[in-house]
Formats: structure tokens, sequence, C-alpha cells
């Protein structure tokens, strides 16, 4: 592992001592505004160049630091990896993304954003997985003006073991906000609605195949699996299977978990898993 706990604890002691001078100099600032205003503008000058410079960049460090350690603690193992960074995704990619035909987003430099990709194996079955950021345009009226939404989740990729002969895409409504989903599965022409046979479900989910094709009859089973994931994960799912492959967005979820600069680091943090929806799915992955 890249970062220890010692490591970590040095990094986090280094921040809040800086933290500490910061706080300082505006205090020396609050003073000398009853004694001198230029004085009190020079140290207001330095301790707002002290935050940009220093401050956020030593906390930023930090960050990144401790969900590396964590990512190295929890997911890494399962996957057989060593390592983890934040950039340089390979596995992910956009064309990867695209190929599910699941949601729109749009294409351009910084968008969209992959982080902190992992990919391995798992129960024999090829897995990767990111943080994506996905922008995606919409219009509130047909003429109106462009707009754009910022969707966020852990995006998930799993090769099958077998071609599934099945095409589908099973969608809670709130994963993809309702006029952006239905106007890209309208302008794909190649998906149209279709009936869920589970009725709990069918209050939340909505079920796309291909119009050439009769609706799919889900199995049981992976109807089975996805009420267990839908009823544990806090976020909103969004699966494509085509073939031997399935992609699943969650959004709302992340693996960069929020880290507290209020709170030392610990052995008990570093060691909390933050995707345990990766084992729900993979029972998802094996009812196909």
């Amino acid at each position: 592992m890249k970062h220890s706990i010692f490591d970590l604890q040095q990094m986090y002691r280094r921040y809040r001592m800086q933290v500490l001078l910061l706080l300082l100099l505006l205090i020396a600032a609050l003073v000398f505004v009853f004694k001198n205003r230029l004085l009190t503008l020079v140290v207001l000058a330095i301790a707002l160049l002290f935050h940009l410079f220093i401050v956020r960049r030593r906390q930023k460090t930090y960050v990144n630091a401790f969900i590396q350690a964590n990512l190295e603690r929890t997911l890494c193992p399962k996957l057989g990896m060593d390592t983890v960074s934040e950039k340089n995704a390979s596995h992910m990619t956009t064309d990867l993304l695209k190929s599910a035909q699941l949601m729109p987003f749009r294409q351009e430099s910084g968008t969209p954003l992959l982080c902190w990709e992992l990919s391995g194996c798992l129960r024999g079955l090829s897995v990767s997985l990111c943080d994506a950021t996905l922008a995606q345009d919409f219009k509130l009226v047909e003429k109106g003006k462009n707009r754009v939404h910022f969707n966020t989740g852990v995006w998930t990729h799993i090769e099958l073991s077998k071609d599934t002969g099945m095409n589908f895409r099973l969608l809670h409504e709130t994963s993809v906000p309702t006029p952006i989903r239905m106007e890209f599965f309208s302008r794909e022409s190649l998906l149209t609605p279709s009936k869920i046979s589970d009725p709990d479900l069918a209050k939340s989910f909505v079920l796309y195949h291909p119009v050439t094709e009769e609706a799919c009859a889900l199995p049981g089973r992976f109807l089975g699996e996805l009420k267990k994931l839908a009823e544990y994960t806090p976020g909103y799912v969004a699966i494509s299977v085509h073939g031997s492959q399935m992609d699943v967005f969650i959004r709302g979820r992340f693996l960069a978990r929020p880290v507290s600069v209020r709170q030392a680091p610990t052995e008990a943090l570093l060691s909390f898993d933050p995707f345990p929806e990766l084992l729900y799915l993979m029972d998802l992955a094996g009812t196909l």
C-alpha cells in the first residue's frame, strides 16, 4: 500500500497546522483593522494566497491519499489489485460507456469525467468500475435554452460468462431525469418501453427493448436480485444488458467517499467499504 496509517496521520497533522496558521493570520488582520488598514489588506492578501496555494493543495493531497488508501484496503483486494489512482482510466472509456446505450452524455474535453478506475477479476468475471460524471444536455421546452444536467455515480462494466441473447435497458426513473431519458430513447429509435413483470419494481423502474425484437422475459432470479439491490442502495440503478456485457450505473454513489478534515484518519475509517453494492452487482450478473 502506498500510504500507511502513520503517513496519513502525519499528512493530517501538517494540514491542521497550516489551518491553524491561516486562522492566526485572519485574527492578526482583524486586530490591524483598528490600527492600520493598509497593513490589514497586506495580511489579508497573504492569508488568501496562503489558503489558495498552500492549505487547499495540502487538503487535496491528504483527501486523495485517504481515498487511495481506503480503496486499497477495501475494493482493490476483491479485484486482485495492488493500488489505484485518481486519473489515467484505461478500461473504462467513453466508447465503452457509449456502447451500452444506457444514457446520453456530452463527449468533449473534460467530459465524461472518469476517475478512480478499478479493474480486475471477481467470481471468475472481468469487472471494471469507476466514478463517472456525465454532462447531459436538455431543454425545458422544445425551443428553449440549452441546459446541462450533471449526472454523477458509479459506472460498473461486467463481462458475463456467456452470451445471454438478451438486449434490454432497465432504469430507475430517478437514475436519469425523465425528460432526458425519454428524449434519448426516442431519438435512438432502437428501444421502446416495455412492461416489467414484477409489480414492485414496475413502480419505479422502466424497461426498454429493441423495436425489432419481442420484449424479453427477464429471469425471476434477476428481478429478485435487482430488488435486493434497489432496497439496499441509497442510489438509483440503471442497467444495460447486451449479449455478454452488463453495464450498471448507480446514480448518487461514489468510490471516492467523502473525507472529513475534522476527524483524524483511523484504521476503522480506512477499512470502511465505500461501495458494498459491488457484491450485489455480482449476484445480479450471476443470474444471467
